[in-house]
């Protein structure tokens, strides 16, 4: 527990940081002389901003701040409108493999016991990612399946690191139940998933996989036999398994993973909503590189056909958990607190010509501004942004490089409030 006059020094950093942030900038962008277009608005294609150019992109990234609701509902009408006009079918999601299995096992039965069962973790860590919006628009993704041919139906590809061990145990003793136990692959087996569900360290799982993967490259033809059909699913499992101890990286995880299943979405285009840093497409000044960048700079083939939308807001509430904000802005008694100190012209942070954005959009709106065209200051601005010191994260984009080497269109949220906490 926090000491009171500890409490006294956060309040007062915090209040002290705010107080030289709002005198720290100046505006010198002018997002006004953007083409931009307002959408959401009921009509039923909203995404005319969007030229050929864009079309001819493989991957398509949408980055947001996680616990704001209004991204959720833009997301899925992304998707919708890239799965009609393109044909986009894979959802390269920001979960694991076998969250994304189940999660597909859903869309394929509508059985709701199994979406509860991919939210289960998410509910009990309280993750933000544990909200109502995003429950439903799974629900809507189903829905839309159901008015698709089986060939354009939307699938859920999961290449992050693992982020539910339980569920990896329960997947994995599915998988098994299907087969006839062999003597040399049962003590294996049942180590690894006691020690998968029992949440032991990392390490002790990952070493225990790792042997597992040792000896099947000993003895491959007789694991493939024995698994069959889901030779490369057990194997993916426990390869990923192994990453806990070998990549230390997740941002390396994901882009491990990724260049791991591209083979089998035959060169499809694809389709993925992320946390607003996996979609930046260069390098930050310190720290790993984003997913985005490291495809960016692979040999894939789709390397240079990759697109980035990232969101802002103004006027919008976070659902951010209160046990990592200081005392007077929790929401007393409540796991997750109502907080607007996110937005890009707030206490915590301004990013530079945010200014000049809001008199050209409407309160309770969401508009899309496309920065890539030619004339655009975001062709050669640097991305600027002033955090107050108490700002949790703190991203320090390069001055050498222009906005429009990160991302290429920007969706400004007004007034959306914050995602629905699911409760236990």
């Amino acid at each position: 527990m926090i000491s009171f006059s500890l409490r006294i020094v956060f309040c007062l950093v915090f209040t002290c940081s705010i107080n030289r942030l709002a005198t720290a900038q100046t505006d010198s962008v002018n997002y006004a002389s953007l083409a931009h277009e307002e959408i959401l608005t009921g009509e039923t294609d909203d995404f005319g901003l969007f030229d050929e150019a864009f079309y001819q992109n493989q991957l398509f990234l949408l980055g947001e701040s996680h616990g704001v609701a209004k991204p959720q509902e833009v997301d899925l009408r992304l998707l919708t409108h890239l799965n009609k006009r393109i044909g986009v079918r894979f959802y390269i999601a920001e979960v694991d493999a076998s969250q994304a299995f189940y999660l597909n096992q859903y869309l394929a039965t509508g059985n709701q016991a199994t979406l509860t069962r991919v939210f289960r973790s998410w509910v009990e860590q309280q993750a933000q990612w544990a909200n109502k919006e995003f429950r439903h628009k799974i629900e809507s993704i189903r829905d839309l399946n159901q008015t698709l041919p089986k060939n354009r139906q939307i699938q859920f590809v999961g290449i992050d690191r693992i982020q539910d061990k339980t569920l990896i145990a329960e997947h994995l003793s599915e998988l098994l139940g299907k087969h006839v136990r062999g003597q040399s692959t049962q003590p294996l087996a049942d180590s690894l998933i006691a020690q998968l569900a029992n949440n032991r360290p990392d390490s002790v799982a990952a070493k225990t996989a790792l042997a597992w993967l040792a000896d099947w490259t000993l003895h491959e033809a007789a694991y493939t036999k024995f698994w069959g059909k889901d030779t490369e699913t057990v194997h993916h499992l426990l390869t990923n398994v192994g990453y806990l101890k070998t990549i230390r990286s997740r941002e390396v995880t994901i882009f491990t993973n990724f260049k791991t299943v591209l083979p089998s979405l035959k060169q499809e285009k694809l389709y993925g909503f992320w946390g607003f840093f996996h979609v930046l497409q260069s390098p930050l000044k310190t720290g790993v590189k984003p997913f985005a960048c490291q495809v960016k700079e692979s040999d894939l083939y789709l390397h240079d056909k990759i697109v980035s939308i990232t969101f802002s807001y103004l006027d919008s509430y976070t659902m951010t958990p209160s046990k990592f904000m200081p005392p007077f802005l929790q929401d007393k008694g409540k796991a997750f607190s109502r907080i607007d100190k996110f937005n890009n012209d707030s206490d915590l942070m301004k990013s530079e010509g945010i200014s000049t954005i809001r008199p050209v959009t409407n309160p309770h709106s969401v508009t899309l501004f496309a920065l890539d065209r030619p004339g655009s200051f975001a062709r050669q601005t640097p991305i600027r942004i002033t955090y107050a010191a108490a700002m949790p994260q703190k991203l320090a984009f390069s001055p050498a490089l222009p906005m429009t080497s990160y991302f290429q269109y920007l969706i400004l949220v007004r007034n959306s409030d914050m995602t629905t906490p699911l409760q236990p």
